[in-house]
C-alpha cells in the first residue's frame, strides 16, 4: 500500500493549515472552558471548517 505524496511546494500550506487549526481550536476550547459558553468552541470549529471547505472546493476544480 502506498501513501499519497505531498508536493514540496505545497508542504508549507499543509504545515500552516495544521498549525492554524490546532491554535484556533485550542483558543476556542480555552475560551469555552473559561467562560463556560459553548459558542466559543462553535466559532472556533467554524473558523477551521470554512478554510478546509475552501481548499476542498479548489482541489476539485483543478482536476
Amino acid at each position: 500500500m502506498s501513501t499519497a505524496q505531498i508536493n514540496p511546494s505545497q508542504r508549507w500550506i499543509w504545515f500552516f493549515g495544521i498549525v492554524y487549526s490546532v491554535v484556533i481550536l485550542g483558543i476556542g476550547l480555552w475560551v469555552s472552558l473559561v467562560t463556560s459558553e459553548w459558542i466559543a468552541i462553535l466559532c472556533a470549529v467554524g473558523l477551521v471548517l470554512v478554510p478546509i471547505g475552501g481548499v476542498a472546493m479548489r482541489s476539485r476544480r483543478s482536476h
